[in-house]
């Protein structure tokens, strides 16, 4: 069995796919369970001739539950040598060019399913851009030294972190509406349900409604980096006491702060239902742990040493990622990890967060990222 018939036995009969990159560069969908692998370049490339080997490493890839597609850079199988996007829809039966000489190296899909936003090196700098699925139309929103930014709920807009500005571009090709000129030292900025954006400034983690008056929810210290929770009601943030290094949760609503972790930490993840927030602590010897907290009580997991590309492209850039790639499984059930095993090679390292069993490996993953609904 092979191509889309053995896709489609891999996706839809596994209880829980992954979305992973290999030692090779190659994008494959694995099945924890039975071990099974689709491999996306063997199915053929829209508009080109067969003969032509799919083929090229892959920079980055994102899965999409509401448009149940998946897109990915391929930075050596375009006809020219160059980098291309490429999406693979579920309805289809081959993979197609998405955005032609585009390397982009952090890929984000829109709530709905129909937009897909990517940052790549352009010639002023780095470029964000916003591709339509389904037309394959392309729109440059901004320029600049360092870009971030989230999708509104709706996928109407996004929120856009740029150099020290901040700011709200809607979709439709209207004005963008600046929200602050002078942004603290944070990554990407946040929304809450009723429309507001969270961003950094003035040593605060600040809310700006549509009114255009940006209020401090939350003390920040050192990097100021924060992460919403999916409901937009609970902070992850560094702890305000400049003599911790932990994280610590603090309340939108009535203001109360939890410390989750005293030591160091090095990146977070709230679970899909908002309940509980996984973080890993940086321990003495360079080792990672996980911590999940918002249980009866904390549970704290064997320590592992993260893979050189796991921490490169998703822990440091980790609020980016949080809302994009999936950490943990869509039931809250597992996390999702990229681990050196015995051997020295990476692994994707999966645990269940109510910590039966030991945690399952599956070889030869440099990035991982779940693919389940």
């Amino acid at each position: 069995m092979a191509g889309l018939q053995a896709w489609r036995v891999c996706k839809h009969g596994a209880v829980r796919p992954l979305l992973l990159i290999d030692a090779a560069g190659e994008l494959l969908l694995a099945d924890v369970d039975s071990g099974a692998r689709y491999r996306f370049d063997a199915a053929p490339i829209l508009d080109r001739p067969r003969s032509r080997p799919g083929g090229g490493t892959t920079r980055t890839a994102v899965w999409s539950s509401a448009g149940n597609w998946t897109a990915w850079t391929s930075t050596s199988g375009a006809p020219d040598g160059g980098a291309e996007l490429r999406l693979h829809d579920e309805g289809e039966q081959e993979n197609r060019v998405l955005a032609p000489a585009v390397d982009a190296t952090h890929l984000s899909p829109s709530p709905c399913g129909r937009f897909l936003a990517h940052r790549s090196e352009g010639p002023l700098g780095l470029e964000l851009a916003v591709s339509d699925v389904r037309t394959g139309d392309l729109r440059v929103l901004e320029r600049g030294g360092s870009v971030f930014w989230a999708w509104a709920p709706d996928s109407t807009a996004l929120a856009v972190h740029v150099d020290r500005r901040v700011m709200v571009i809607p979709l439709d090709g209207g004005e963008a509406w600046s929200l602050t000129e002078e942004a603290g030292p944070f990554l990407s900025p946040a929304w809450t349900p009723d429309g507001s954006v969270l961003f950094a400034s003035g040593g605060a983690v600040v809310r700006c409604g549509v009114d255009g008056v940006a209020r401090p929810v939350a003390a920040h210290h050192g990097a100021g980096r924060f992460l919403a929770d999916p409901d937009g009601r609970r902070l992850a943030l560094l702890d305000p006491d400049a003599g911790r290094r932990g994280r610590v949760v603090v309340d939108l609503l009535t203001g109360e702060s939890e410390l989750v972790s005293d030591g160091p930490v090095a990146a977070c993840f709230w679970s899909p239902q908002a309940r509980r927030l996984a973080a890993l602590e940086l321990l003495d010897d360079g080792r990672l742990r996980w911590l999940v907290a918002g249980g009866a009580t904390p549970l704290r997991f064997e320590p592992f040493v993260p893979g050189a590309r796991w921490v490169a492209e998703v822990l440091t850039c980790f609020e980016q990622y949080a809302v994009s790639h999936a950490v943990w499984s869509a039931d809250g059930s597992r996390l999702l990890a990229v681990a050196r095993d015995a051997a020295g090679e990476d692994a994707a390292m999966v645990c269940a967060v109510d910590g039966s069993g030991p945690a399952e490996r599956i070889a030869g993953a440099r990035l991982a990222w779940w693919a389940d609904e």
